[in-house]
């Protein structure tokens, strides 16, 4: 999903509704005497207007219901290369998105935010309590079933895949799972992403201040996060919410023959000492 328009349906449906020799109210109303310049820098306003409305409109933060599962996959596969659709580098949408998203929507939903506009999810914050019992239910539970279903599909012998794997199997192996301080004082972890036009209204933050809350709530010690090395923005927003750099780790190997690693930030923010006593 790159925008409002592209993603709102129901505006689609409304534009191709219009009958046969009829054109839109809209369209009517830039014809009459207006040069062709004057028509298009016309309706280009007209549609920035339409999508700050729309933008402004019933825009909530609210608990994951199962209803927001295909709108909260489609902006994690739309997003998944530093904000370009997963088909880079992995050729199968489904698979990729039961790898990234099956714990928080089937086993940790409590912990799962969205954005809400209109019924449609714009933004979302994924993340577990216990980063310990998510890496053993991915272990046991969610990793075996999604390579059945890779096989089955033909997506892990897709050429995509096996470059992939052939470039990173062997570092993913080495690096084993996460350990040190990003665990033991940090146990929580969370994935924020906010959808393509709904971006600098500070989603994203209150994202990330209601699972914060959760985690208070469970007199959890803290939280941590991790972020593409090469995504600065990204650094400086978790920066701004308290967020400090905590380690670096080797996570992907480009599967385009450079052999170029590229590292992941972890950063981490304190919430609670254990005791009952909050840290803002």
């Amino acid at each position: 999903i790159t925008g409002v328009g592209d993603a709102d349906g129901r505006q689609g449906e409304q534009q191709n509704s219009t009958p046969e020799g009829h054109g839109s109210v809209h369209s009517e109303r830039v014809s009459l005497g207006l040069s062709k310049k004057a028509r298009l820098d016309w309706t280009n306003e007209l549609g920035a207007c339409d999508t700050s409305l729309r933008m402004g409109v019933d825009l909530q933060i609210r608990p994951y219901e199962p209803r927001d599962r295909a709108g909260l996959r489609q902006i994690c596969c739309d997003t998944a290369d530093a904000g370009q659709p997963v088909e880079r580098f992995f050729p199968d949408r489904e698979v990729f998105g039961d790898l990234l998203t099956n714990y928080y929507t089937e086993h940790e939903p409590q912990s799962t935010f969205v954005a809400d506009q209109g019924g449609d999810v714009v933004g979302y914050v994924t993340g577990c309590l216990d980063t310990k019992r998510f890496l053993s239910t991915m272990k046991w539970r969610i990793v075996p079933v999604v390579l059945v279903k890779a096989l089955l599909r033909g997506t892990l012998w897709h050429p995509q895949t096996v470059r992939l794997l052939r470039a990173n199997l062997g570092l993913w192996l080495k690096g084993g799972h996460r350990t040190g301080p990003a665990l033991d004082d940090y146990p929580a972890h969370l994935h924020v992403n906010v959808r393509q036009g709904f971006r600098g209204q500070r989603l994203g933050q209150r994202l990330v201040e209601a699972f914060c809350k959760r985690v208070r709530a469970a007199d959890v010690r803290g939280v941590h996060a991790g972020v593409s090395a090469e995504n600065t923005p990204a650094h400086h927003f978790f920066e701004q919410l308290g967020f400090a750099e905590l380690q670096r780790e080797a996570r992907f190997r480009k599967p385009d023959g450079s052999d170029d690693i590229l590292y992941t930030i972890i950063y981490g923010k304190r919430l609670a000492d254990g005791s009952g006593e909050h840290f803002t």
